[in-house]
C-alpha cells in the first residue's frame, strides 16, 4: 500500500507542478479604466493584449463585477462622423499584441456598481475561446490630455 501512495503522491505532483510551471500564453498590461462624472453610466476602459504563443489567440470578451456589462468597441470615422461599433471578438495574432486605446479598439464599461474616482480599482476579467481567463486589478484616471499613459498591472 506503501509504494501505491508514494507512486500517487508522486504522479499528483508531477500533474501539479506542470500545470504550476506552464507558461504563460496571455499578457495583458497597461490597463486603466477612464473617470467618468459621478452620474455617468458608461466608462471606458484601456489596455494592451499580447499572446506569448506561436498561435492565434482568440478573446470572446472582457466582463467586470465592477459593472453591470462590458462590451469591446471599435471607433471608426465615416463622413467625418466617429461611430462606436461592437467587436465580438478580438483576435490576437501568433506572437503580437492589440491595444485598445481612445480613439481605437475600446472597452466599454456599463452601469458602474458603484461610483469610480481617480484612484479607485476595477477589477477586469479577459475571456478567451479556449475557457482561459485573465483577471487583473486596473487603475481609475482621469484623462490626461496624454493619452500614451502606461500603467503596468
Amino acid at each position: 500500500m506503501n509504494v501505491i501512495a508514494t507512486l500517487l503522491g508522486g504522479w499528483l505532483f508531477m500533474v501539479i507542478s506542470g500545470s504550476a510551471l506552464a507558461a504563460p500564453t496571455m499578457d495583458v498590461t497597461d490597463g486603466w479604466v477612464r473617470e467618468a462624472p459621478p452620474t455617468s453610466r458608461v466608462l471606458a476602459g484601456y489596455m494592451q493584449i499580447s499572446n506569448l504563443t506561436d498561435a492565434d489567440l482568440t478573446v470572446t470578451g472582457i466582463t467586470s463585477p465592477d459593472f453591470d456589462s462590458a462590451e469591446l468597441h471599435r471607433t471608426v470615422v465615416e463622413e467625418g462622423v466617429a461611430r462606436m461599433l461592437p467587436v465580438p471578438e478580438l483576435t490576437i495574432p501568433a506572437a503580437g499584441s492589440v491595444l485598445l486605446e481612445p480613439g481605437g479598439l475600446h472597452l466599454m464599461l456599463f452601469d458602474p456598481v458603484r461610483p469610480l474616482l481617480q484612484g479607485d480599482s476595477v477589477t477586469l476579467v479577459v475571456h478567451r475561446s479556449d475557457d482561459i481567463c485573465v483577471t487583473l486589478s486596473v487603475p481609475v484616471l482621469r484623462s490626461t490630455g496624454d493619452e500614451s499613459v502606461h500603467h503596468h498591472h
